[in-house]
């Protein structure tokens, strides 16, 4: 087979409409994190910038409205703006919002309103398509290299992969434990061969296999966990297709005008060479494509019996009992509400104690946070 047949700006088109459909997928499934009453606080990054129910409804119905005019304009360029500057703002007032798929989403939609979408211009047009293909394949260098850890060849892909004990036997999920050691090798192969011409025959159905079986894994036929990725994966592989897959019908194009598009050092920067720096604890873990890798930054909440009196029925179904401590998990608490992972960085649990010593009218000694910071990957461990 060889591949799709299109030309560059019907690709680009058409990835226009699936991040919106994704996107607009996502925002559905995570509804709670966009708009209503909940307990979990939002974690502005502006110092008191909140926005109460219901008035955070019109953001959210605005977002959807936007999201769908996209599908339908032909006047792309202002109706992104507006959708990212929605975005970045819904994202000032909680940073929870910033979750990985929806960065990925975003960044796709920056590139694209650069673009002029004008098509007699091959260099022109051919260059942001370079640059999505750039943003991309990053996403899989990173994601496999996060996962170079022992936290993710020990506990995360075991867990992962636990759906498969109903098809295979107990000394057989032993075996298929044991290549644990691949994935993140496999994920960076894909990452990379897809950048390469004559190795995309190999890259795609990796990455194509990969998606699926993480749908499989996680969806509702297995572990039925994280539905907000659920349309992720599937978006993925067909982004995947879009700017990979078969040949276009372009010509000579002159790689040094990819060197004149500004965005192209905005996506250098911020999908290569900050990624990179996480790797040592230096930039933001989700914004580096830590997927499911098993290590990030954590935290638990312990409480006294006299702050677990007071907390809120509903919040203790979060607590656990350890050692004859209370424990908290803020992100078992914001998976169970929201529908998504907590932002794991430190000023977010940070906040998180804050308000149960706030909820519980505690002393801040009744409430202790434990934090644990992420391996570094590449750097001496003392």
């Amino acid at each position: 087979m060889s591949g799709l047949q299109l030309n560059i700006f019907a690709r680009l088109k058409l990835i226009k409409l699936t991040v919106a459909v994704g996107l607009l997928i996502s925002i559905l499934t995570s509804y709670n994190l966009w708009a209503g009453q909940r307990w979990l606080p939002p974690s502005p990054f502006i110092k008191d910038l909140y926005l109460a129910p219901p008035y955070d409804y019109i953001l959210f119905i605005t977002q959807i409205i936007l999201l769908l005019i996209l599908l339908f304009t032909t006047r792309v360029r202002p109706v992104i703006v507006m959708i990212l500057m929605l975005n970045i703002f819904m994202v000032l007032l909680d940073q929870n919002r910033l979750q990985p798929w929806f960065f990925i989403y975003n960044s796709i939609l920056v590139v694209l309103f650069f673009y002029n979408w004008r098509i007699d211009n091959v260099n022109h047009y051919y260059s942001y398509f370079i640059v999505l293909q750039l943003l991309f394949s990053a996403v899989y260098v990173f994601s496999g290299l996060q996962k170079m850890n022992s936290g993710f060849m020990q506990e995360t892909f075991p867990w992962f992969i636990k759906p498969l004990s109903s098809i295979f036997s107990e000394r057989q999920m032993l075996a298929l434990n044991k290549t644990a050691f691949m994935v993140p090798w496999l994920e960076v192969i894909i990452g990379v061969f897809l950048l390469i011409k004559p190795l995309r025959f190999i890259g795609i159905p990796m990455l194509i296999i990969l998606h699926l079986l993480i749908f499989f894994l996680m969806g509702p036929f297995g572990k039925n966990y994280n539905s907000v990725i659920w349309s992720w994966n599937i978006v993925m592989v067909v982004i995947g297709l879009l700017l990979f897959s078969g040949k276009t019908t372009e010509r000579y194009f002159s790689i040094a005008h990819l060197f004149a598009v500004p965005v192209f050092y905005v996506v250098i920067v911020f999908f290569w060479i900050m990624p990179f720096t996480n790797l040592f604890n230096k930039w933001e873990t989700y914004l580096s494509f830590s997927l499911y890798s098993g290590n990030t930054h954590n935290a638990t909440i312990e409480l006294n019996e006299k702050a677990m009196e007071k907390l809120p029925f509903y919040i203790r179904h979060y607590v656990k009992n350890e050692s004859g401590k209370n424990i908290l998990y803020p992100k078992w608490w914001c998976m169970g509400e929201l529908n998504v992972p907590l932002y794991p960085e430190k000023r977010v649990f940070e906040r998180v104690a804050n308000h149960v010593v706030n909820l519980t009218t505690s002393h801040p000694e009744d409430v202790k946070l434990v934090y644990i910071e992420k391996q570094k990957i590449f750097a001496k461990q003392p």
